[in-house]
């Protein structure tokens, strides 16, 4: 009975030290070991800069233009005229939403398609259109459920078109001249003051 423990007890041993070894259990890097090329200079802040300046502007550039976005929706959507176009883009931008995600993510930039539809008593239902929307990173989904919100408090009449269902872009650009320079800060620390 003892030995027939012993075997049992081996073979599982066994097993085990071959799952760890198959599963390459001994190469695993420390959760507190630095990351490969940790050892690599830095980025400069400007740099750093420039490149989250181009990535937002290639987001920007590649999202699909508002007649893409309507022909994918199918028949039944049109492109929304300038005047609502432009009337919806500017309450998008005072409503402080973009803020809230600028908060979260500074480089933050993207494309919104806005879903209006247009009822014989104006705008009845406002959406953020997915399917159109693009952002430089999960930030955006916060401006979106803002927006989602904000909307629903905006009154247009019918000057902005016939009843249709309508789709209108906004976009907002990372603004990365508006962020505060590592070498101003450094500069407005040092810098002399005036005597009177």
């Amino acid at each position: 009975m003892t030995l027939r423990i012993t075997n049992h007890a081996k073979y599982t041993i066994l097993c085990a030290l071959f799952a760890i070894t198959a599963c390459g259990g001994g190469d695993k890097p420390k959760d507190d070991a630095p990351p490969k090329g940790a050892d690599a200079p830095g980025e400069s802040p400007e740099a750093y800069r420039k490149r989250q300046q181009a990535f937002a502007d290639s987001v920007l550039n590649a999202s699909k233009p508002v007649a893409k976005v309507v022909e994918q929706l199918g028949k039944g959507y049109a492109v929304g005229p300038v005047a609502l176009r432009d009337t919806i883009a500017s309450l998008a931008e005072n409503s402080g939403c973009f803020k809230k995600g600028r908060a979260t993510d500074p480089y933050l930039a993207g494309t919104v398609s806005i879903f209006a539809h247009m009822a014989v008593i104006g705008i009845d239902l406002m959406q953020v259109q997915k399917s159109g929307t693009s952002w430089t990173s999960a930030a955006g989904e916060l401006v979106n459920a803002c927006l989602e919100t904000e909307m629903k408090n905006w009154k247009l009449d019918m000057r902005y078109g016939k009843p249709a269902a309508y789709v209108v872009q906004v976009q907002f650009k990372s603004d990365t001249l508006s962020l505060p320079k590592a070498d101003s800060a450094a500069k407005s620390k040092t810098a002399p003051t005036k005597k009177p």
